[in-house]
């Protein structure tokens, strides 16, 4: 050992030991040259960088400048094109086919043979002959000897119930015709569509598909429709369009009565109508936009004589009558009340309106529902008002002399599903002309039937919903119609009887 050696800790000397046996570990691994490297060069290998492309210049592309991909006929520079009416085919097609000319409005008198392309349905249509009797002084006389008997449970009990597909699209309006001699139902769709049906009562199908006709008139919903009452054999129809026609079906021709406008010339749509009681020509009109009117009709192209009242400052969705003080009407709105009036007073700036120089008429009494109104109705003869709405209720009140009072409390109220939604028509509770009972639809696929008094006498299944409802003015007849045009007929026995004897 060396002197240098001797000098060395334990420490040291068992560190250069190490260090020799590591070194010769290296040398047999044959690892020297890589530890002897210089550090720039002592690394692993690693790949090159890829050099760098020299970017090229992009080219500049023009765009052509951007053109609609139509272009009306006015941007063109090209005269409008002028459509003949009397070329329109205005028969409607079903839901599934292209609907040309849609927006076109019908305007001015139509023959039923230009609206009907079906040779076999028209001369069905031109077959039925109706009576031109005057139903005016009958009705009223019906009216007064109304009543309500205990056998009537048993008469809706032997009802016979028939349908048919009489419309192309959601019922909107209901009508069952007067005429004792033909069993005619006409119905409007929310389309404009007007179905005219023979129903054959001695049949024992259900399901009927002939002796049905139908023809485009609006091109909205059809909001009412009713018969003349001193000529039975014309039907009268509204639309949310703002017209108002009325259809012979004896000269199977359509007549423009008027329509409706406000002072910017826009189209006021008519949400209900009902003839008066006192005078037979004069029919009394409400609006989609809250306007209430009475019109004389043989006065009816003077436009300009039409003076709008506003009883809502939203869409009135129902009116009716009183018959026994016919001064008196009731009206329910999408504003959540019902309000009873007096057409022949006056309000020049009503209190409730926001339309501060529109006139109004005098609130005799008012209800102030949860949520809107759909609908009202007065029974024939022992004052009783039915209104029903969308917070799934019916109410009926007691509308005498001594009970009217300035704000309207129910006499009795009736839990009712009214909840339609978007695919159904709302439902609305109607009074039967001759008798003090009303019907209205239930959403579980029926239709309720109650007294004036609130005693149920039937509950009618169906297969759908009948949303839309009517009564025959004299027979016990009560039809109801769906969601896709289809009508269903409720007959009773005693009637189909009666038909049978006369055949």
């Amino acid at each position: 050992m060396s002197t240098d050696e001797s000098k060395l800790t334990s420490f040291q000397k068992k560190r250069l030991e190490n260090i020799k046996r590591n070194n010769d570990l290296l040398k047999k691994l044959k690892l020297n040259s890589i530890i002897d490297l210089p550090k720039a060069e002592n690394k692993l290998h690693k790949p090159k960088a890829a050099p760098k492309k020299k970017s090229v210049p992009k080219r500049k592309i023009e765009k052509e400048p951007s053109v609609p991909t139509r272009r009306s006929r006015r941007l063109q520079g090209q005269v409008a094109e002028k459509v003949d009416p009397n070329a329109i085919d205005l028969e409607r097609p079903f839901k599934d086919e292209k609907k040309p000319f849609e927006d076109i409005s019908i305007i001015g008198d139509i023959k039923l043979s230009d609206l009907v392309k079906d040779e076999d349905r028209l001369a069905r249509l031109d077959s039925l002959k109706l009576s031109s009797g005057d139903f005016f002084n009958e009705l009223k006389e019906l009216q007064s000897q109304s009543t309500v008997k205990g056998a009537d449970i048993d008469e809706f009990d032997s009802m016979k119930m028939v349908s048919s597909k009489v419309i192309y699209e959601r019922v909107s309006s209901l009508y069952c015709h007067p005429d004792k001699d033909t069993n005619i139902v006409v119905a409007g769709d929310i389309s404009g569509n007007l179905g005219i049906w023979k129903a054959d009562l001695e049949q024992d199908e259900v399901e009927q598909t002939d002796d049905v006709t139908r023809f485009q008139l609006f091109r909205k919903n059809i909001g009412r429709i009713d018969c003349f009452p001193t000529e039975t054999g014309k039907l009268l129809a509204t639309s949310y369009d703002g017209f108002v026609r009325s259809v012979d079906l004896n000269q199977l021709e359509s007549e423009e009565i008027l329509q409706l406008k406000n002072e910017y010339d826009d189209a006021l749509g008519v949400s209900d109508c009902q003839f008066s009681y006192e005078d037979p020509n004069v029919l009394f009109l409400v609006t989609l936009s809250g306007e209430f009117t009475t019109i004389d009709l043989r006065e009816a192209k003077n436009t300009a004589s039409v003076k709008f009242r506003r009883l809502a400052d939203k869409k009135i969705g129902s009116m009716c009558i009183n018959p026994k003080q016919p001064f008196q009407i009731a009206t329910g709105s999408l504003d959540r009340t019902m309000r009873i009036w007096d057409i022949r007073k006056l309000v020049d700036k009503p209190e409730w309106s926001q339309y501060e120089d529109f006139p109004s008429h005098e609130v005799i009494a008012t209800y102030d529902s949860r949520l809107s109104v759909s609908a009202v109705s007065y029974s024939p003869s022992d004052d009783t008002l039915v209104c029903n709405g969308y917070d799934d209720t019916i109410r009926l009140f007691d509308v005498s002399d001594k009970s009217l009072t300035e704000e309207l409390h129910p006499k009795l109220t009736l839990k009712h599903n009214c909840q339609t939604g978007r695919w159904t028509s709302i439902l609305k509770a109607r009074f039967k002309p001759n008798k003090n009972i009303f019907a209205i639809a239930n959403m579980s696929r029926a239709i309720d039937i109650y007294t004036s008094d609130g005693t149920q006498l039937a509950h009618m299944n169906t297969p759908t919903v009948p949303a839309v409802i009517n009564w025959h003015p004299s027979k016990l007849w009560l039809a109801g119609g769906n969601s896709s045009g289809k009508v269903f007929l409720f007959s009773d026995q005693s009637c189909r009887v009666k038909q049978e004897v006369a055949s």
